[in-house]
Order: C-alpha cells, then structure tokens, then sequence
C-alpha cells in the first residue's frame, strides 16, 4: 500500500469537483447586514462509520460528527450556535441509534452548540440492514471584525500546532486496509477546538483543520499564493505506527493524515500559547 488512491479514495477528483463549483475556505459565509455574518458547513465521519461496526462500538462516532463541522466553521472566526443530523440506515436499531445520538449530543455540548433538530431516515434497499451514514449542518456567527482568513496572514507569523486525539475522522479506507486488528484506540473521537480557541480568537489571523489533504493539503488554504511555510512536524506515537505501516513518502503520509495536529493557528501573539496549554510552535510563514 503506497497512496491513499490505492484504498479507493481519489483526492485529486475531489479537488476537481470543488473547484468545478468554485468553493474554497473551510464552510460558506453569509452577511447578515449589521457587520456579523452566519457561517454554514456541513461534513460527514466517512468510512469510520464502517470500523465502529466492526468493533460494535456506537456512542462516539457522534462526537466525530458534531467535530468536522464545528471545527471547520471555528476556522473562519465563528462561534457555533446550532447543529442538526442526518441519520440514515437500512432497518432502525434502536438502542444502537440511541448510542449513536448520544455521542452528537455528547459533541454539541462539548462544543457549546445545541441540537435543534435534524432527520432520520430508515431506507431498506439503499443501505444494508446494519448499515448506516451520518450528515452533520452546522451554523455559526461571524462577530464584527473577528473573520479569519488568507489576507490576515503575513510572512513571519508563527504557526501553533494543537495536537489531535488520535486519527480523528479521515484516512480510514486506508487504515482499515493498513490496520488489520483495530482496537478503541482508532476510534477515539475528533478533538473539539471550540473552547481552546474561541477565549484567544483575536489574537489569531488564521486557522486550518488538519482533515482530509492532511497538513499540506490544508495549510495552503490559509495562504495567499506568495507565501508558504517552513514547518516541522513531529508525529505523534500512533501516527509513528501508521506510518510505518503505510509504505508513504513522508510528504505523502503529511497529505493524508493530521499526524497528530488537528488544527493549525497563524498568530504573531505568543499569548496563544499560555491559554492553550498542549499547543506549540511548529514553524513560520515564509515567502515562496
């Protein structure tokens, strides 16, 4: 196994399909008139589902959900205000649908953003009886002035890392091919960066959620095209593991997986770093 396209995923097509519909940043940006905007994205955990049906194990996948949206409309400068669901399966489980539900509930009350409401969708014949998929909508506010983006970055600014909680929600039709005996471990839930980062939000001009490209898939997203970065990035223990088992270049392995840094923060305020305690400096932006 040497590319992430040998596993059936093809991140270049998905790049041309975004750009054939002209959609950049990390959600959609709405002005509301009075100097704040709204922010939308929406997102879904992906082949993860498949490994907590192997291992039978529901209440997380949730978390994971509720993350991949937050996380990326916190990247623009919002605060979440309300989440909603898209539950689909072949044949209702109601206890296995509890636990599922649970851990969005789990998800929306680490990210301080209610669920206020969604669908579920039993559709016999389009998924298998014990199959299921997850959709998550999130919604944020923009306060005046607090938008984050590419024009706020300047050469010199440092980029913090905020390490991750394991794998989070991308990569796995890779890893389930990679990892043949997986364990609770690779399902740990993606980390919640709402409440690290919204108290030091004026102090940062940019931010990136390391999710599917991996950290140079997305880092240049935050970039105007005459800057780059000189980053050095350190694994954590069980992304050393999935590398040594991927057969990757390194630069590959950096485009697919977060390698134990979940988000990215462009800041010239070393403040950042006493508010969230287990970020650190991995390197600088540069001109090209």
């Amino acid at each position: 196994m040497t590319r992430y396209k040998e596993s059936g995923v093809d991140i270049q097509k998905a790049e041309e399909l975004v750009k054939f519909l002209k959609i950049s940043g990390f959600g959609a940006a709405i002005d509301l008139g009075d100097g704040r905007k709204l922010t939308l994205s929406t997102d879904g955990v992906g082949t993860k589902l498949l490994l907590a049906e192997e291992l039978g194990i529901y209440d997380t996948i949730g978390i994971d959900l509720v993350a991949m949206c937050v996380n990326d409309i916190l990247c623009m400068g919002a605060k979440p205000i309300a989440f909603l669901d898209y539950y689909a399966m072949g044949k209702l489980d109601l206890e296995k649908s509890k636990l599922i539900l649970s851990g969005i509930l789990k998800g929306c009350e680490l990210s301080g953003c209610p669920l206020v409401g969604g669908e579920t969708a039993e559709m016999p014949g389009v998924y298998p009886k014990s199959g299921f998929d997850l959709a998550g909508f999130a919604a944020g506010i923009i306060e005046k002035g607090n938008e984050k983006g590419k024009d706020k970055v300047k050469e010199g600014n440092k980029i913090i890392g905020i390490p991750s909680s394991g794998l989070h929600s991308n990569g796995f039709s890779l890893i389930r091919r990679v990892i043949k005996k997986p364990t609770m471990e690779h399902l740990t839930p993606t980390r919640i960066y709402v409440k690290d980062v919204l108290p030091v939000l004026d102090s940062i001009n940019a931010m990136a959620h390391i999710t599917g490209g991996g950290i140079h898939g997305n880092l240049p997203r935050i970039l105007t095209d005459d800057l780059t970065y000189d980053i050095d990035i350190p694994y954590s223990e069980v992304m050393r593991q999935l590398y040594n088992l991927c057969y990757m270049t390194k630069h590959e392995f950096e485009s697919t997986f977060n390698c134990g840094w979940g988000m990215m923060l462009i800041t010239d305020d070393d403040s950042v770093l006493d508010h969230i305690k287990d970020a650190r400096v991995l390197g600088k932006v540069i001109n090209k």
